[in-house]
């Protein structure tokens, strides 16, 4: 099972317990999955439930010990941090992750078509390692 990581919910999701459904990065985030991992089982959670309003989350505020009880789990083969967070908080508990840009419109780098094809492609190479 693939395991993506996100930071925290927006107010937009539908549950703040289940990451990026119901947020504006959903649709992104959808289509990513379906070049990445077509067939593949995966899961997504957050570096935090905490919502917070148009500010980074602060390290602080991480829950790692509940990141850590999902990236232990014997089922979870591949990790992807989605975003700066999500890295930083994956480095924290030192596992092994490739690093993808957070699905959210409000990313810049999203701006950029060529750049993020660039990366899902590399990305999708080291899923099939």
């Amino acid at each position: 099972m693939i395991l993506f990581v996100a930071s925290n919910p927006s107010k937009l999701n539908h549950d703040p317990n289940i990451a990026i459904i119901g947020s504006k990065s959903e649709k992104t985030f959808n289509s990513w999955v379906q070049y990445l991992a077509p067939n593949s089982e995966y899961s997504v959670v957050n570096v935090s439930d905490k919502i917070t309003d148009k500010r980074p989350l602060r390290k602080s505020e991480f829950d790692l010990k509940k990141l850590y009880n999902h990236v232990s789990n014997p089922l979870v083969t591949k990790i992807i941090a989605m975003g700066n967070i999500a890295s930083c908080a994956l480095e924290e508990i030192g596992v092994e992750f490739y690093k993808i840009p957070h699905p959210s419109p409000l990313n810049r780098f999203l701006n950029n078509k060529v750049q993020v094809k660039a990366v899902l492609k590399e990305c999708k190479k080291w899923l099939n390692k």
